[in-house]
């Protein structure tokens, strides 16, 4: 490239980086930072979304505080009857409680991107590329909801369509004297199978590939995102002295919905393997004899953690006193995990031509283990996934055809606390497809962002992603830079 490209690059980051930095205080109150009037540091780890120990003990407990919950209440609940009617309870409705503010935030996001792989047009403003509207909250001592609703998204030149991403409620009982030892969770969520959650990722320039990656060849495009309809137990109990401890999940949820995932990929023509090219697949599914979903068949999955060292994994311990400090993302923890997903997927005999569709027959598995330590400003985090594919019959692209469809992923990700109010982190992803039909070669994808907390709610990012080796040639891989600002409102 010219260099008068990368001087033109250098002003418009030069310019963005200048506005940013002379923008005015937002002054913006994200829910549960209004309902206990505190920063958002509380419970995110330096930089929102990712969770601090408290933070990710506050979600355990079904979004409330760890302990002693009322005491930290700044918004008086209004009471919806008298404590007196839990006294002849049978014969009457249970009380319960609404906060008497809105419960709704607002998350809003803007990009400028350079993709250097585009013919003509390499650099673009998106404007407002997302617009998010988030709610949460409780409904008296043990029930309590968590919701998230896309209101604007700019893909390139498509705008997408108002849709609820998420939305759930959580019931969590005291059994045994104890809260968090078992709770239920329903409605549309993300599966706590996930290896790292993708809403609470800091690098935001490209998704994880364990919650992306799609084995094409059999039209299987996701496993834990989008998020999923269905049910889910969890829980866990703090380990010796109320640190650590251990933590579990299981769940039943729909079977993916295929027709949906395809939209992360763009159209699915655009991908290739080698000469051939996939085309037709998402025309075929959504025409599929079964509008309802893909197929009646339910997903199962299951998760355990032991968090060794660090606030207990339902708050407590020798650091509860964290929450109160400013430096509270340090601690010295190392947790460890194992999880299962076994789903059934529909797929094609014939994926290049868009024939042969079958709305169930690939039986898959989703399984790995992980690593997450704590040390200082710092957290390491690795991941090993596996994903293993079954067709009831073969697969044929070009003049190979079979039903195995396995690859292995392996992740690790760095993030470092250098200043409070600034934040790099960097990924390395590893993928090895081994496919009977349509294999792709062995590929690594880099991604990284450096997060600047202009205010506790408002950050600007810089990052950038890119892969080598043999990735599909679709724009999901292409090189890409970018900058922007995110605000919590």
């Amino acid at each position: 490239m010219e260099r008068p490209f990368f001087k033109r690059v250098i002003l418009a980051l030069g310019a963005a980086l200048f506005i940013v930095l002379i923008t005015s205080d937002a002054w913006a109150i994200p829910v549960f930072a209004r309902k206990y009037q505190t920063t958002c540091s509380t419970c995110h780890w330096a930089t929102f979304p990712a969770l601090n120990p408290f933070g990710k003990a506050f979600k355990a407990n079904g979004y409330r505080f760890p302990e002693d919950d009322e005491v930290f209440l700044k918004d008086s609940p209004v009471a919806l009857g008298g404590e007196a009617w839990r006294r002849i309870f049978p014969n009457i409705v249970l009380p319960s409680t609404i906060s008497h503010l809105v419960p709704i935030a607002l998350l809003a996001e803007t990009d400028f991107t350079v993709n250097p792989r585009i013919s003509g047009g390499t650099t673009a403003f998106d404007g407002a590329i997302n617009l998010e509207l988030l709610t949460g909250g409780t409904l008296g001592e043990s029930l309590s909801w968590f919701g998230t609703a896309q209101l604007y998204e700019n893909n390139g030149s498509t705008l997408s369509e108002a849709s609820v991403e998420r939305l759930f409620c959580i019931y969590s009982p005291t059994l045994l004297g104890e809260k968090g030892l078992f709770n239920v969770q329903f409605g549309r969520f993300e599966p706590r199978a996930i290896p790292r959650s993708e809403h609470l990722s800091i690098i935001g320039t490209a998704p994880y590939l364990f919650s992306t990656w799609a084995i094409l060849p059999t039209a299987n495009f996701t496993a834990f995102f989008p998020n999923q309809n269905g049910v889910e137990f969890f829980g866990g109990k703090n380990g010796t002295k109320g640190n650590g401890g251990f933590s579990w999940a299981s769940g039943i949820v729909n079977s993916e919905d295929q027709k949906n995932a395809m939209d992360m990929w763009d159209t699915p023509n655009q991908v290739n393997y080698g000469d051939e090219i996939v085309s037709n697949t998402k025309t075929q599914v959504q025409s599929a004899d079964n509008p309802f979903d893909v197929n009646n068949s339910k997903d199962y999955y299951a998760r355990i953690s032991y968090k060794i060292g660090g606030m207990g994994v339902l708050g407590g311990g020798a650091v509860e006193e964290s929450k109160k400090t400013t430096e509270n993302w340090q601690e010295k923890s190392l947790t460890l995990s194992s999880f299962f997903y076994r789903g059934n997927a529909g797929f094609f005999n014939d994926p290049v031509g868009g024939t042969g569709w079958h709305s169930e027959g690939n039986h898959f598995w989703r399984y790995g283990m992980e690593a997450d330590f704590s040390w200082w400003n710092f957290n390491f985090f690795g991941a090993a996934t596996y994903f293993r594919d079954r067709t009831m019959n073969d697969v044929t692209i070009g003049s190979e055809s079979g039903s195995n469809f396995d690859a292995d992923l392996y992740t690790a990700e760095l993030r470092w606390v250098a200043l409070p109010w600034v934040i790099p982190a960097v990924r390395f992803e590893n993928m090895n497809p081994s496919y009977d039909a349509g294999d792709i070669d062995s590929f690594n994808r880099y991604s990284t962002d450096i997060t600047v907390l202009i205010r506790a709610n408002v950050k600007f990012v810089i990052g950038a992603a890119f892969t080598d080796g043999g990735a599909p040639k679709s724009p999901f891989f292409d090189d890409v830079y970018r900058m922007g600002m995110i605000i919590g409102l």
